[in-house]
């Protein structure tokens, strides 16, 4: 084959510059002849030279792979998080004039074909963690290409800039082709080792960290505010920057200004934003997600959002009262003072309390507010009051109304819960109890009667 390839060769080039170095037509035909004849002479002992040689084995080296590899779409990302990157890997090798010479290939294969190419993402010095193991990717043929998908993951804190990954792909390829002894073409195989740089960009992103959360007047049934503080750790600044706060709508906590005011914040710099809040009625005590996000203008003027981070959003009770005192006996136009114990049940002072008992008929208050001052959680406190009770009362329990007025950490004006003070209406006691019995009193009068009569009856006698 490799005879016949010569031999092709030679007459091309004895038609294409033989006849133009000869400039007298009348013997360029003898001369061209000649020519000619001297050309296929020697050819033919070029030949008889060769073929022993290729029967012991002479090389013909013609190519060998050269792969490149870059990202479909954008390379791109931001900090802490997960990307599908699609690389594009394509066979860029180019025939040596050796084989381009040739106009019949001596072997099948082409040498510039990646045999059997496996395919590996590392990542370089880049903070990057590749996240898909290597892939046998299969045979790429000269001027061919195929994609493959890796998952990489940005690490949190990645410093913005340029970095590089790298592809490492092993594969084979025909390095030689010749004939053995017995005139049998064989190939000669070696190993391809490349590694390809791919350029990605790492772009800065707003990290609100060292989140604290603190609340004002947060508590059941209340009106407070919700303060974020945080630091941006990330390496961008925000232009404009906004702060929004997100509740779930199942929680008792509802945001009443969902997005506030940050101006410009740069890389780390602090920012605080405080959110007006209100507590549903009857909830317990505890702490409450909720999701914290930064929007702002990046560096290109485009509109941008920081990772939602989750927050706990403390709720408190507040201050609540329990009566710890029993029932009072009164007896049916009796006045008199008691005292009253209250105990503050929440977890949060009552500043300026104010106790109050409310009289109703059979009652009357002669004393019905007392002034308790700051009530802190679990403080007990007692106020004394001064009521009278109806001469005509009915003999039964009663239950008067009493609350607490004070107000609460940001100054607000708020009543306790409606509590009762419980009564219970008797007559008195002893000889007092008997004089004001009517039937005590008709056996009296009786007894009374009975002996007048008898005594004017002995003095008449």
């Amino acid at each position: 084959m490799i005879i016949f390839d010569i031999i092709i060769f030679l007459f091309r080039w004895i038609k294409e510059n033989v006849t133009s170095v000869v400039p007298d037509p009348h013997i360029s035909g003898k001369m061209s002849s000649s020519l000619t004849g001297c050309v296929l002479a020697a050819a033919l002992l070029i030949c008889m030279l060769v073929m022993p040689v290729s029967g012991a084995g002479e090389k013909f080296i013609w190519s060998e792979p050269k792969l490149t590899a870059t990202i479909e779409g954008s390379n791109e990302f931001f900090p802490g998080n997960t990307y599908p990157v699609t690389i594009l890997i394509e066979n860029k090798a180019v025939d040596t004039e050796e084989l381009l010479g040739l106009e019949y290939p001596m072997v099948e294969t082409d040498p510039a074909t990646a045999l059997g190419t496996d395919a590996a993402l590392t990542s370089g010095d880049a903070p990057v963690n590749v996240k898909s193991d290597s892939y046998m990717v299969g045979d790429i043929e000269q001027g061919e290409s195929l994609t493959v998908t890796y998952f990489i993951y940005i690490d949190d804190e990645a410093e913005a800039g340029n970095y590089n990954l790298f592809l490492m792909t092993e594969s084979r390829y025909v390095f030689s082709g010749y004939f053995d002894e017995s005139g049998e073409l064989r190939y000669d195989f070696r190993n391809s080792l490349q590694e390809i740089e791919i350029p990605v960009k790492v772009k800065g992103k707003f990290i609100p960290s060292d989140l604290n959360v603190t609340t004002e007047n947060l508590n059941s049934g209340k009106e407070g505010y919700i303060n974020v503080g945080f630091v941006n750790s990330g390496y961008a600044s925000g232009k404009d920057a906004e702060a929004e706060i997100i509740m779930s709508p199942y929680s008792p906590v509802k945001i009443e200004e969902g997005c506030v005011y940050l101006g410009d914040i740069a890389f780390g710099d602090s920012g605080n934003a405080r959110f007006k809040a209100v507590v549903s009625g009857d909830v317990e005590s505890g702490v409450y997600p909720a999701e914290f996000i930064v929007m702002y203008t990046d560096e290109s003027g485009n509109s941008a959002k920081s990772e939602a981070e989750i927050v706990g959003i403390p709720v408190g009770k507040g201050p609540k009262f329990d009566i710890l005192s029993e029932e009072f006996v009164f007896s049916p136009g009796e006045t008199r003072s008691f005292s009253v114990s209250y105990r503050n049940t929440g977890d949060a002072t009552a500043y300026g309390a104010n106790s109050k008992i409310t009289a109703k008929n059979p009652f009357k208050a002669v004393t019905d507010s007392v002034i308790l001052g700051d009530i802190a959680p679990g403080e007990t406190v007692t106020a004394e009051y001064k009521l009278s009770l109806g001469g005509t009362a009915i003999l039964k329990p009663y239950a008067l109304n009493s609350e607490i007025k004070y107000r609460d950490e940001s100054d607000n004006l708020c009543l306790s819960d409606e509590l009762k003070v419980e009564f219970v209406a008797v007559n008195k006691s002893g000889i007092g109890e008997l004089v004001t019995n009517p039937v005590v009193d008709a056996v009296i009068l009786a007894v009374i009667l009975f002996g007048l009569y008898y005594s004017l009856r002995r003095k008449k006698n």
